[in-house]
């Protein structure tokens, strides 16, 4: 019998400035939102995919990293090894992040299974290395994603360019 392969996948989207909706639980953009993230993370472990990468900025790589813990404990994946992978562009990219992000993003680090560091000191280019690395090493990668310039877009082309499926749950883009 075949071993059985598994996947891996990685988080790219935008910081809470950038989004159209405040990123606060409660609200009913934020409650679709993350259920459709939820919804795409159980997918995705129906069909295989074990290890989560997170860069670990603030918004929706956070909330990612958050939602592969609350699938990890779900009933049916409790025991099937689901993974969170940290990437951190360089070590204290949570230095500047506000009390309630870098309260999250410590407790994420706590509880992943394996935590990278690109590199030790921030250098111009350590988030696009960062992003390399993330997708390098995936399969697929999970965006929120509505057509802007910036650092998501860079990463989704690159992913492209890289063969690697890429899924944006941002339902109102159709690009």
């Amino acid at each position: 019998m075949p071993e059985e392969r598994f996947f891996c996948c990685c988080f790219t989207g935008y910081r809470p400035r950038k989004f159209p909706f405040l990123l606060e639980r409660g609200g009913k953009e934020y409650t679709e939102f993350e259920n459709a993230l939820m919804d795409e993370l159980l997918n995705l472990a129906n069909n295989g995919f074990r290890t989560f990468i997170s860069g670990m900025a603030m918004g929706f790589d956070i909330i990612a990293a958050e939602c592969v813990l609350t699938l990890s404990q779900t009933p049916k994946f409790r025991d099937a090894d689901i993974k969170l992978v940290c990437a951190l562009p360089f070590k204290d990219q949570a230095k500047k992040y506000p009390a309630e992000w870098k309260e999250r993003y410590d407790a994420l680090l706590k509880s992943a299974d394996q935590t990278i560091i690109i590199s030790n000191d921030y250098y111009k280019g350590c988030y696009f290395d960062r992003n390399r690395f993330m997708v390098d090493n995936s399969d697929c990668v999970v965006t929120w994603f509505d057509g802007n310039k910036g650092g998501t877009k860079n990463t989704l082309e690159y992913a492209k360019e890289k063969g690697r499926a890429v899924i944006n749950i941002n339902t109102e883009y159709k690009k």
